[in-house]
């Protein structure tokens, strides 16, 4: 191996190991963000009181109201969420890129890892805020101001990423009937869940994929069965 192709060989595994840190670095925020809703909903759902007709009740910690905080958390994880999955997809698919143009093995597994990542997204954007979902309790009416609670069409299909607005009004949803209670849990808990297990495997494939490529793991390649010859080699 000439020296100018050792110096190509170590810029490529260079490359990858940048690409490695910021992966790993982005995994770990979209796996906490996910904790952090099912938190928040957990909090909300045991620890505050259910809302009484059409007004909401305010968030309260140690005697505090922390509604608007509660506001901005949810806000800022949502925008975060979803920059961190498009610049984990965009990583991803630098990583693909690289590993082709240098002819590197696990290319496959990065590619797949790299699809998940797109359908992760894909799950994860709130699209209940294009159906008009997080509307709920802005509406003022004339003479007599009161609160007017409308949490979005019937329809509406959400994203795993729930907003401020529908949280609460959503998270004391009825255990009865039994339906109600799964579409409620599934909402706040069983798509998240979903989510963190599709995210924990595109992480698990993109560093297998990666591990071949920088040769600190092999391919093991099964042998071919070889035909066996007449006994006594006759």
């Amino acid at each position: 191996m000439t020296r100018t192709t050792m110096a190509v060989a170590a810029d490529y595994a260079d490359a990858m190991l940048v690409a490695r840190f910021w992966k790993n670095l982005l995994f770990l925020l979209l796996f906490l963000i996910l904790l952090i809703q099912i938190g928040v909903f957990v909090w909300i759902r045991f620890g505050m009181p259910p809302p009484t007709g059409a007004a909401t009740q305010p968030a309260m910690l140690a005697g505090r109201d922390v509604t608007a905080a509660l506001t901005w958390l949810i806000n800022t994880i949502d925008f975060l969420a979803m920059l961190a999955v498009v610049v984990l997809a965009v990583v991803l698919l630098l990583i693909v890129g690289i590993m082709l143009v240098g002819r590197l093995i696990g290319v496959t597994h990065t590619t797949r890892a790299f699809i998940g990542c797109v359908l992760l997204g894909v799950l994860l954007f709130p699209w209940q805020s294009l159906w008009d979902y997080p509307i709920a309790g802005t509406t003022q009416e004339e003479p007599a101001p009161r609160e007017n609670v409308q949490v979005g069409p019937p329809i509406g299909l959400p994203g795993v990423l729930y907003t401020w607005p529908e949280l609460q009004h959503k998270a004391h949803f009825a255990n009865d009937p039994p339906t109600a209670a799964i579409v409620g849990w599934a909402r706040f808990v069983g798509w998240p869940v979903v989510a963190m297990i599709i995210l924990l495997m595109l992480q698990a494939r993109s560093s297998r994929g990666l591990k071949f490529a920088l040769g600190e793991a092999e391919i093991q390649v099964a042998e071919p069965i070889r035909p066996s010859g007449p006994a006594g080699g006759a």
